[in-house]
């Protein structure tokens, strides 16, 4: 069963790396063509558009996850579908027309003036659009279909990348093109993706379905808006209490710092599916906290890789009024390894369906935040927000942890935590070193990565995988050297 979720994971990885690559990749040509001020604006105005659409996208995809492998048949789970993807559209056409009168507001709120009401009117669009595509891919991934998940997601990619150089490059739109280029994708691919589940599934309003789907959806609501929150606010308070310049490059840093987001959301999109399908097949969940092991070191490899490189990466990526920003990244990449693990962390209350416990969690972890950025960055700028994004995803993630193993024990493993916390400690330790004696590093920076995956390979392969790397390498050792492999096994006979 954790083959499957390994597997699936692999594949998952392409499509969900592909849809949040755009960002990275147009790294070297925003920060070429537009300043570190555009970049600021440009952050501001999703997170804005981000909050509205929090309250719209009503938790519908992991409800409709959840609800897949409870339907009884195929024409009850039709029914499911059809339900959920007719309620969706209805929400995405009244949100647009209660919302958009209201973009000068919002941009008021979020800069003090309206003078990019326009930039907020068709980026809120573009999101809300975005929502009629998350139901195709949710249902995909419900139906055992990664292949198909990422070759949408390439598309994707190619897509976004060809109009955000056409229009920011070429035809130098600034802002304007990468709100545009946002636009046109969200609607074209929206439009192909919902007809074609539309053919299949049909239109219906199945009442039952809906009430089911939106009792475990809307407790998801405020803890997708505290997810918000946790992770947005700082730049709203920053915008207010630092330069322009200092919110683009703390925004540049975060983004680096969502690369151990990012590596979870590849396991979420199996992981989601793998655990209901396990909980329905089995009532031992011993492979469930097993599994928790594992995307736990896993992540804590991933963010020892950014903590290490940003700054090599920064250099050959971006012009030199950007290299500062690597100075946040270490503690934002650990609080976000924090605030992946809310994730497996949580999943208790998720089968329970106590999802009201997880809400809970997040709430009272947000306005701790918000009191805690209100009174670090004012006297510290980035810096105390870099440090109260830590101190509130690890509130998070303990919080859902002991909340949810109360709702429905799954156990943790505490030396694989422990393991974990050392190997970005450690790289912790060598970035500040090397940024102490003032030099890049690359050579130390690079063993230091080595080390740490030589360190978790043999720890996963003895204690969590049962000797499946070990395994692997001897059938690949065997394929590569066959006359090598005859004569040690002749050997030993």
């Amino acid at each position: 069963m954790l083959r499957a979720l390994v597997k699936d994971s692999a594949v998952y990885a392409v499509g969900v790396i592909a849809s949040q690559l755009v960002g990275f990749l147009m790294i070297p040509i925003y920060t070429r063509v537009l300043t570190p001020a555009d970049y600021g604006i440009i952050e501001t105005i999703m997170r804005v558009v981000d909050v509205i659409n929090l309250f719209l996208a009503l938790g519908l995809v992991e409800a409709l996850l959840r609800h897949y492998y409870l339907a009884k048949d195929e024409d009850d789970r039709r029914r499911l579908v059809a339900s959920t993807f007719s309620f969706n559209l209805l929400v995405v056409v009244g949100g647009c027309l209660l919302i958009l009168p209201l973009s000068p507001q919002l941009a008021r709120l979020a800069f003090g003036h309206d003078r990019y009401a326009q930039y907020v009117s068709a980026w809120l669009v573009a999101t809300l659009v975005n929502n009629m595509m998350e139901l195709p891919l949710a249902l995909w991934r419900a139906e055992g279909k990664p292949w198909r998940f990422t070759f949408i997601s390439l598309s994707r990619l190619f897509t976004q990348l060809v109009t955000n150089i056409i229009l920011v490059v070429i035809l130098r739109w600034g802002i304007w093109g990468v709100v545009m280029s946002n636009l046109l994708n969200a609607v074209v691919w929206s439009t192909v993706l919902g007809l074609t589940v539309r053919r299949r599934y049909g239109i219906s309003l199945d009442t039952d379905w809906l009430l089911a789907v939106l009792r475990y959806g809307l407790p998801l609501v405020p803890a997708s808006l505290s997810q918000f929150v946790l992770h947005y606010s700082d730049r709203f308070f920053l915008a207010r209490n630092v330069s322009e310049t200092d919110l683009g490059l703390y925004s540049l840093a975060y983004r680096f710092g969502m690369l151990v987001s990012i590596a979870m959301r590849v396991v979420a999109t199996a992981w989601y599916p793998w655990v209901f399908g396990t909980a329905k097949r089995r009532s031992d969940l011993s492979e469930v906290r097993r599994a928790t092991a594992l995307v736990e070191v896993t992540l804590a490899v991933v963010a020892s890789m950014v903590i290490l490189l940003t700054e090599v990466v920064l250099r050959i990526m971006s012009a030199p009024r950007f290299w500062q920003a690597s100075q946040y990244v270490s503690l934002i990449v650990a609080g976000c390894w924090f605030f992946a693990m809310h994730i497996p962390w949580s999943v208790g209350a998720r089968l329970a369906g106590r999802t009201d416990v997880v809400a809970r969690a997040h709430v009272l972890t947000a306005i701790v935040s918000l009191i805690g950025y209100g009174l670090m960055i004012p006297r510290y700028g980035a810096w105390g927000a870099a440090m109260m994004t830590l101190l509130s995803f690890v509130s998070l993630s303990l919080t859902c942890l002991v909340w949810s193993e109360k709702t429905m024990p799954i156990g943790l493993d505490v030396r694989t935590v422990l393991l974990s916390l050392l190997l970005m400690g450690a790289a912790a330790s060598v970035d500040a070193i090397l940024r102490i004696q003032g030099h890049v590093g690359v050579v130390g920076r690079f063993a230091s990565v080595a080390v740490i995956a030589v360190v978790s390979l043999v720890y996963v392969n003895t204690r969590l995988s049962q000797g499946a790397i070990g395994n692997l390498w001897h059938r690949l050792w065997r394929r590569l050297y066959p006359k090598h492999s005859q004569a040690n096994e002749a050997s030993m006979t």
